[in-house]
């Protein structure tokens, strides 16, 4: 029998400030250093007990991995966690091979033998050795094709508690199949997935977690396959509330031993704008910095240290790697809409379509690419439907100096 989880009061945010935090900026945190997001635990908790599955929403640098992580190492009593980043896969096989390697790994593999069974038999019995792109081998058993061979082990789990996949960058795989092989390939594999989620039985013992740095939404638009994933149950992961922001300003710097002045704290509030933690990071990484050498928290520093964030190109750059996936036409027209907004602060939803026009680009393919931008946390009409803005006031300056320029 599967046991419901309700998440313990010692992971409330009181008790998560006793602990000092760690300034990470740009990589997945865990442990300590994650700032809590109680309610976005409870809500993927509450879908999993229903026996559906989750697309993980957010752009990048919002901290879907390390939120991850965190369900990870909050639910691991209650349920059996499994984590696989799949980035590198360029190939479905590739993908399959990168699953069934997780599934593998001594550290999950210990966890299995007292918990079930026949599920630590099946994995211990597999022949990844002598897997080839037609499949694997169950112990002495016939070549078995990957999805087959991940299906057959899913109906042998017989644990009591109940088994979480988390699929880190999914999203990317999907656009390396459909780059690096072929839109059948990646349709092929969203298939599966969806007919795994589908199957009753499976969905009461296994739930899916699905999440990437590029929207799967707008993926799977591209290649007109939406509905592969329309039974996902879509829980976003928004940028930080004003207030918590606040407390995580000033939690970093008082962990670090730097005295910030709440008029301080609102500054780089209003100099951030879009509060995902990445940027705060990196501010009052910089801040830590002159701290060091003597300059306090003001002003004027604060805008020392923004300056210095910018300088780094590393901070940036993926922002501007990201469009190598557009078409050569795509790559045009999003270039200019975006050094457009860097210059202006806004741009039209009408000049968008002038643009596209300009750039021989089809009305459908740049409503897509406008879709992308806002997933992945360029560009918003939130203030105004027909108006686009830059989400960062700190990404349109690097823009501006660094692309338009």
């Amino acid at each position: 029998m599967m046991t419901k989880y309700t998440l313990s009061a010692t992971l409330t945010k009181n008790n998560l400030l006793r602990f000092g935090v760690s300034i990470i900026a740009g990589q997945a945190v865990r442990g300590g250093d994650f700032w809590d997001r109680l309610h976005l635990l409870e809500d993927m908790i509450e879908v999993i007990d229903r026996g559906e599955h989750i697309l993980l929403v957010a752009p990048r640098r919002v901290g879907k991995t390390s939120l991850m992580y965190k369900v990870m190492d909050t639910v691991g009593d209650e349920y059996v966690v499994i984590y696989v980043n799949t980035q590198a896969a360029h190939s479905e096989n590739a993908f399959w091979e990168k699953l069934f390697d997780a599934l593998m790994d001594d550290e999950f593999v210990s966890t299995l033998e007292q918990k079930a069974t026949n599920f630590y038999n099946m994995i211990k019995s597999l022949r990844l050795s002598e897997a080839t792109i037609k499949g694997v081998k169950f112990g002495e058993g016939k070549l078995t094709n990957y999805s087959k061979a991940f299906e057959e082990l899913l109906k042998k789990y017989d644990g009591d508690k109940k088994l979480i996949i988390m699929m880190d960058e999914f999203s990317q795989t999907i656009e390396n199949i459909i780059k690096y092989e072929n839109v059948e390939k990646a349709e092929q594999l969203l298939e599966v997935h969806r007919d795994l989620r589908q199957n009753h039985t499976l969905s009461q013992n296994v739930s899916f977690i699905y999440a990437g740095s590029i929207g799967l939404e707008s993926v799977v638009a591209s290649i007109k396959s939406s509905k592969n994933i329309n039974d996902l149950v879509s829980i976003s992961v928004p940028p930080l509330e004003i207030d918590d922001a606040q407390k995580f300003i000033k939690h970093l710097c008082t962990s670090n031993s730097m005295k910030i002045d709440d008029a301080d704290v609102d500054y780089i509030i209003e100099k951030i704008e879009w509060l995902i933690p990445f940027y705060i990071q990196l501010i009052v990484q910089e801040l830590k910095r002159l701290d060091r050498r003597g300059t306090k928290i003001s002003e004027p520093s604060i805008n020392d240290a923004i300056e210095k964030v910018l300088s780094h190109k590393k901070n940036f750059i993926h922002w501007l790697e990201r469009l190598e996936n557009f078409s050569k036409e795509g790559k045009l027209f999003t270039r200019e809409v975006l050094n457009t907004i860097s210059k202006d602060k806004i741009i039209a939803s009408s000049d968008l379509f002038n643009i596209a026009t300009k750039h021989k680009l089809d009305v459908y393919d740049a409503q897509q690419i406008v879709h992308t931008l806002k997933y992945d946390g360029y560009i918003n009409n939130n203030e105004n439907e027909l108006t686009y803005r830059f989400n960062s006031p700190i990404l349109r300056i690097w823009w501006f100096k660094n692309v338009a320029n």
